[in-house]
């Protein structure tokens, strides 16, 4: 694939997934997705089925499933109300697909989720309280690139960091204020390892054209509850696990992301990580 060709194709795939991301309430019909990405409804299949290693309907499928379960995890709420925000016609609707995807009804597999969770933290032994801060956070513009897999593996998050970097100096956007976020758009708990999907993101101060392999979203602003790790962020999902068990605030739907402090390649005992979670 020519260099202008992969660019135009890295694009595209970055407006299609945020575009779902953002929208899995609607219906999300085909022709819709393909005219906003001006391609016909073949090519836009054809184009995702490459990207993601699943057909598009598979895709959004699993998408309006998984952002149930996390709606269910930061508020108690009805069925219907719950269909309505994922994209379904019917509690009817919503439970036949939980069902086809997790083999048990959105209320089992809620309650199984938590016990799930609720081992992993004990059987860590870290059962010590939770310390947190509250903060406004002033929201902020970011510049993107995407990795499909394993939460923290090395050498794709490593190259994905590189190519950030390189892309901010090519366009003058590094700059002594620039802060370092990752967002984490699904929980390993609940989603393959193998899909998970991961921004390793950067602050931008100017106005950043989405090319290639690099798009764009906003951070918005919001109340949060921030939480701190020291040293490796090996410990991310430990700590992730712990909150989602110790949570002691009301939380409410919004993007939870890290911001990197600290990061040492060389000790990683110098490393700080904060985890920001929006809360009411």
């Amino acid at each position: 694939m020519r260099n202008s060709t992969e660019n135009i194709y890295h694009q595209k795939v970055n407006q299609v997934i945020d575009y779902i991301s953002a929208n899995l309430h609607l219906p999300l019909q085909l022709d819709v997705i393909a005219d906003k990405i001006n391609v016909s409804q073949r090519q836009l299949l054809r184009i995702m089925r490459s990207a993601l290693n699943e057909s598009l309907y598979a895709y959004v499928a699993r998408q309006r499933i998984e952002r149930a379960v996390l709606c269910m995890q930061t508020e108690d709420i009805s069925l219907t109300k719950l269909a309505e925000m994922v994209g379904y016609d019917n509690p009817q609707s919503l439970s036949k697909a939980f069902k086809k995807q997790f083999g048990i009804s959105p209320k089992a597999y809620r309650d199984e989720l938590q016990s799930r969770l609720e081992g992993y933290v004990q059987s860590s032994g870290n059962r010590s309280r939770l310390q947190s801060e509250i903060c406004y956070f002033e929201g902020l513009e970011l510049v993107y690139i995407r990795i499909f897999g394993k939460y923290g593996e090395a050498e794709p998050y490593e190259t994905a960091w590189n190519k950030l970097m390189r892309f901010l100096k090519d366009n003058h956007a590094l700059t002594p204020e620039t802060r370092f976020i990752g967002l984490s758009f699904d929980d390993p708990n609940v989603t393959n390892h193998r899909q998970c999907r991961f921004y390793a993101c950067a602050s931008v101060q100017k106005k950043i054209i989405p090319t290639g392999e690099f798009g764009t979203i906003q951070l918005k602003q919001g109340k949060y509850a921030v939480y701190t790790l020291m040293g490796s962020c090996s410990g991310l999902q430990e700590l992730y696990n712990n909150i989602s068990v110790n949570f002691e605030y009301t939380t409410r739907h919004g993007m939870a992301f890290e911001e990197y402090i600290n990061y040492s390649k060389e000790n990683s005992e110098k490393d700080m990580t904060k985890i920001y979670i929006p809360i009411k």
